[in-house]
């Protein structure tokens, strides 16, 4: 029985192999990319059980598998993901799914059920049980740990889509099964990019390995802060230094960032930092190290990623080495690609830095996580390509315009050439690429992947003893969690994210209520609800100008209103303080025993606050029929993904249940969510949020049923309260310009295109 374990971070595929050996399996093998991947399919001859991680390199886990299967059609796979990865389930057909994070005995028991089909022609594997010493616990894989700003859920929710991996070629492999004879098939040649040789940089570091540099020791270095222990200096970001640490409760390497002992004294940049690290964490990019988790002890602010053993192009500079045409290229073509993805998210960064771009093994370029809470400057898309430019030319040989990329970095840093985007850059960068590449690119020879093997599986058998089952080990991990919550936790709904941009609904027909023709002219709409932070800063406002205070109300606005919402601010009672829900959200990330943050919709505001607001920005509520307009598109739909009703979809009352064990089955949600958490309720137009969420005000009023002398403003849209009645139909004719609900709020919309709107 072949198996073999495939994940990009470096420990959690050994540890689980280690597991499993111990506990009766044949060796698993251990590979951290898809190449490293068929390199170990070739040395075997065969492979019976692929686990893998979804995102991996440079070929994705369904990519490898896809490639894998003409080979070895008995092949039988497991994927293992940290994401929603719904949008891939045809790909996954016939595979089993475990999310992240995984335990030995959970990968154990879905092996042993590959083979629990009655129809199989496999017999399951005849393994003799082990039980594990007590010393040997199961080693348990990066968890996805919580962020200050980060609402809480059972599972951690990234509410980012996965960038698209990069697609290899074929891997070549040889065929063989355990229930049939062994037969070895024709290897199959794949193509790679060409491997650039790399000296040790001589500097005042000291190397810890090819790929990375050991600075001059201070006086962290050789200390224990919480469950980390710093190794080494590698490294400094614009907070403070840069280590490389072990975790030691999971066992695995990390990039350890800390905030300066100066900054440390400033609340202002503790806050910065925390809310940095935040940000960071919610980053799901391949070519990004992911954040784990962030802390504080002893007066040291820290925040734990990923590793791998690195160089930044800084330091290859400083040491007077010159990568390769073809590094350079990768590099440009890496950071083209992760700055598509922070646009395409709406990502906030800081601009790309020499020292933010790393090599690591193999020359692989990868970028340090630059997202942040709020950029320190201002700049545009092509003052970063003037910058990468820049970048490029400092390291690059004049040799290297032989290939074009030498005048395409000059060509950058000059301003001269201007692309329409980041995606267009990464096509010129693939225009210049190699056509060919040679077989053995990006290949260790035999004697130097075995002595890493060697080295590696020394680490595995120090790794073992991690967490221990004594009542001792618990009260530490309890404490170690409960310094994180107060010092992390406590602010996870802080976090703001912008969502100003407006989506242009084009002039013309479209389908209103029950087939009647209507025409409108062009208009723009936002893209999502406007949420708790973005009516903040409108409140904020009009405290700090309180000679602006009516100048953006209606006509017929009661004199001396207030446009804060109903339950919004904190209420002194005679024992204790009634916290309103904004400080709720902002603090705790919860109201009513419902997850709610910064980025949730605005509720409990009445008609006139949301013109106010509307007011305020500029613009003005939708009428109704806009509303429709955005949400069903010109084909009528009467849901915004069409005409099927699917509730797990959208943020709806199908599952909502205040008792707080309960709620949120279907959809996730058990009340308010995050505006763009739900990306399946989404219009044709890229509209988000229209039948579910929170059900919105217009600027269309009609005569109260109930009330024929009355006119009142119509309501659109289901909510999280509503359980059935969530078509783009539905329209809600009950509540005066002066009553609220807490399942209503509203977007805005404008008759001229605003800065960053989407067509």
């Amino acid at each position: 029985m072949k198996i073999l374990i495939v994940d990009s971070e470096p420990g959690l595929a050994a540890g689980l192999a280690t597991w499993l050996e111990k506990n009766g399996w044949e060796a698993p093998g251990v590979a951290t990319t898809s190449d490293e991947a068929t390199d170990w399919i070739n040395q075997q001859g065969h492979l019976d059980v692929l686990v893998s991680d979804i995102f991996i390199q440079p070929a994705d886990g369904l990519t490898l598998r896809e490639s894998l299967q003409p080979h070895l059609p008995k092949l039988k796979t497991i994927f293992l993901s940290g994401y929603d990865v719904s949008e891939h389930a045809p790909r996954m057909a016939e595979c089993q799914l475990l999310n992240k994070p995984v335990t030995g005995e959970v990968l154990d028991e879905a092996i042993r059920k590959l083979y629990e089909s009655p129809s199989s022609h496999d017999s399951a594997p005849r393994v003799a049980l082990v039980t594990p010493k007590a010393a040997a616990q199961p080693i348990t894989p990066r968890v996805a740990t919580a962020h200050p700003a980060v609402p809480q859920a059972a599972t951690p929710r990234v509410a980012t889509a996965h960038p698209a991996t990069p697609q290899a070629a074929t891997p070549r492999v040889a065929t063989a099964h355990p229930a049939a004879p062994q037969a070895t098939a024709p290897r199959v040649a794949t193509p790679h990019v060409p491997k650039v040789a790399v000296k040790v940089p001589v500097t005042s570091g000291v190397p810890h390995s090819a790929n990375e540099v050991e600075l001059t020791a201070d006086e962290l270095v050789g200390t224990t802060i919480g469950e980390y222990q710093v190794e080494a200096r590698i490294g400094s970001s614009p907070q403070g230094a840069i280590y490389r640490a072990m975790q030691i409760n999971m066992g695995r390497h990390v990039r350890f960032y800390t905030l300066d002992r100066d900054l440390a004294s400033d609340p202002g940049e503790i806050q910065r930092f925390i809310s940095n690290a935040s940000v960071k964490a919610n980053v799901a990019h391949p070519s990004i190290f992911a954040v784990y988790e962030a802390g504080e002890k002893a007066g040291i602010y820290y925040y734990s990623c990923e590793y791998l053993p690195c160089r930044s192009l800084r330091q290859l500079r400083e040491a007077g080495e010159v990568p390769d045409v073809n590094t350079a290229l990768q590099v440009m073509k890496v950071v083209a690609d992760v700055m598509t993805y922070f646009v395409r998210e709406r990502i906030t960064h800081a601009q790309i830095s020499d020292n933010s771009i790393l090599l690591a093994k193999n020359n692989r370029p990868r970028i340090a996580n630059i997202a942040v809470h709020q950029a320190l400057e201002d700049f545009t898309t092509a003052d970063e390509m003037v910058r990468l430019g820049k970048i490029i030319m400092d390291v690059l040989p004049e040799s290297s315009q032989a290939l074009g990329v030498r005048k395409l970095a000059e060509s950058l840093a000059s301003g001269e050439t201007t692309f329409t985007g980041w995606p267009a850059l990464g096509k010129a960068v693939a225009d210049l690429e190699p056509k060919v590449a040679p077989e053995d690119a990006y290949k260790l020879d035999a004697q130097e992947r075995a002595a890493i093997r060697m080295v590696e599986e020394a680490k595995k058998r120090q790794k073992r003893g991690m967490i221990t089952s004594s009542l001792i080990s618990l009260a530490l991990l309890a404490a170690a969690l409960g310094s994180v919550w107060w010092f992390i936790l406590r602010q996870k709904g802080a976090v703001v994210r912008s969502f100003d941009r407006m989506i242009e609904i084009p002039a013309g027909p479209f389908v209103y209520q029950t087939g009647d023709k209507m025409n409108l002219p062009k208009f723009y709409i936002d893209e999502y609800e406007v949420t708790i932070g973005q009516y903040a800063k409108f409140l904020k406002y009009l405290e700090e100008h309180p000679e602006e205070a009516g100048k953006f109300d209606h006509a017929e606005q009661p004199k001396g209103k207030s446009h804060v919402p109903e339950k919004w601010a904190n209420e002194e009672l005679a024992t204790d303080i009634m916290y309103g829900y904004y400080d709720r959200a902002k603090r705790w990330g919860k109201y009513h025993d419902a997850k709610l943050d910064m980025n949730s919709p605005v509720f409990g505001v009445d008609w006139f606050d949301a013109y106010a607001y509307a007011n305020w920005m500029g613009r003005r509520l939708p009428t109704e029929q806009e509303w429709e307009k955005a949400a069903r598109g010109t084909a009528g739909y009467i849901y915004p993904w069409g005409d099927e009703d699917d509730p797990k979809r959208l943020n709806s009352g199908n599952d909502t249940d205040r008792n707080p064990e309960k709620g949120g089955e279907i959809d996730g949600w058990d009340g308010w969510s995050p505006v763009d958490a739900v990306s399946t309720d989404k219009s044709m137009f890229g509209v988000q949020g229209m039948a579910g969420n929170v059900s919105e005000w217009t600027d269309s009023f009609e005569v109260d049923p109930m009330l024929p002398s009355q006119e009142v403003p119509v309501i659109r849209g289901g909510n999280w309260r509503t359980p059935k009645d969530y078509t783009l139909t539905r329209r809600v004719l009950k509540l005066a310009e002066l009553q609220t609900d807490e399942a209503l709020g509203f977007r805005t919309a404008s008759d001229t295109a605003p800065d960053g709107a989407k067509k």
